[in-house]
Order: C-alpha cells, then structure tokens, then sequence
C-alpha cells in the first residue's frame, strides 16, 4: 500500500507491527492511552500515552535498505518519559528514560561536540513533500551550501539515535511528527544534547544535536 506521495510507502509489515505492539501494551498497561502512525488512537485514564512508529523508515525497509526501525516512546504531561529504538538489522537497542541517560545495548551515549558547520555531518529530512512547505526549500538550500556532511538515511528515529550515539553531529526536519520525532528527542536530550523544536520560521522546524550544534542549525532558518 501506499499514501499520496510515491515513496511514503506503508507495508503489511507496519500495520501488523502497530497491531502487536498495541496488544502488548494494553495488556500490560491497559489504562495507558496509545497512538500510533498507522492509525491507532487510543485514549487513556492514566495521563501516560505510548507514541509508536512500528516501523521508521519503511520504504527503505520495503526496498532491502538497512536503515529502518522500531521505536516507542511513552508521555506524559511533561513530555517524553521513556523510549526505546530498534535497529534490528545491526541488533541495536536505543532506550532513554527522563533523567536518567540514554544506552546502546546498555552503553551510555553522548552525543558529539559540536564543530563549525562546514566540518560536521547533519541529517537533513526533506522527503515526502516537506520540500513544498512554506520556506523549506530556501532552508535545505542554506543546508546544502554550509552543512560539510549532509546525510538522509530516511530513518529520522534512528538519524536521531546516531545523533545522541555521536554518529552524527545534528539533525533537522520540518514539520515533524511525533512519531518521528519524541523518541530520539528523549535520546539526544539523555545524551547530554538539545532537542527542540522551533516554532519562529516560517514551517516549524525540529533540530537535535549538542547545543551549540543547534545554535548553528537554528542559524539556517532565519531569512538572509
């Protein structure tokens, strides 16, 4: 199956896996509400939601590209709390909870110390029609001429992952999902980065990395 742009694919696989994630949920919380990319919205009486994206990165995944994952994140009325990312082509298991860090496989993770623009590696996502959100394309232009690195892999979850294992200086993406988004915030947050969102440009705009990292990508929105 597919959505209205040619390459935001969604699988059987995703479906099946949102369904199996929510079962286990509700069986294990089951006054926890749950919202999840392909559809589902539960309410909950806890004041905690489980955010889930069963697979990020599905057209990669549907094309034999290892650069998928799964991630979930649970909130609360003060944001993220606890997530967990996936890799299962390399077995990497991400996870963070609020104050008390972020591992790899049980590793503690930084993220790394910023550098000037034209030496660092940033990830920027721009597919799936974020390219004609209002002043987007000027941003990405500004990102080609000064990032030294631009990466998009098309797994913003696990781009942000690399970014809190020190993989990646930083990350960027318009108009955010939370699916997309509140799991590896959690990450780069936990490993001693910033996570946030942007709300002056002229397309809100999501930036994670150290925090002079996200000075610098913050820098690219403003009109020149």
């Amino acid at each position: 199956m597919k959505s209205a742009e040619p390459t935001d694919v969604v699988t059987v696989a995703d479906r099946e896996a949102e369904a199996a994630a929510v079962a286990a949920i509700a069986a294990a919380r089951p006054d926890d509400g749950v919202f999840g990319e392909e559809g589902t919205d539960r309410a909950g009486s806890s004041g905690r939601r489980w955010v889930i994206d069963a697979v990020d990165g599905t057209f990669n995944f549907s094309h034999g590209i290892p650069a998928w994952c799964a991630a979930v994140v649970l909130t609360d009325a003060a944001g993220p709390l606890a997530c967990a990312v996936f890799d299962a082509e390399r077995g990497e298991l991400f996870s963070a909870a609020r104050g008390e860090g972020a591992t790899l496989n049980e590793r503690a993770l930084h993220v790394r110390d910023a550098v000037p623009l034209d030496r660092a590696a940033v990830s920027c996502q721009w597919g799936f029609g974020k390219l004609g959100l209002p002043g987007a394309r000027r941003v990405v232009e500004r990102v080609v001429d000064e990032v030294g690195a631009v990466r998009t892999p098309g797994s913003g979850t696990l781009e942000l992952a690399w970014v809190a294992a020190g993989r990646l200086h930083g990350w960027m993406q318009p108009d955010a999902a939370e699916w997309d988004w509140l799991p590896g915030a959690l990450l780069v947050s936990e490993a001693g980065g910033e996570a946030v969102t942007v709300d002056d440009a002229e397309v809100p705009w999501s930036l994670a990395g150290a925090a002079e990292t996200v000075a610098a990508l913050r820098g690219l929105l403003r009109s020149r």
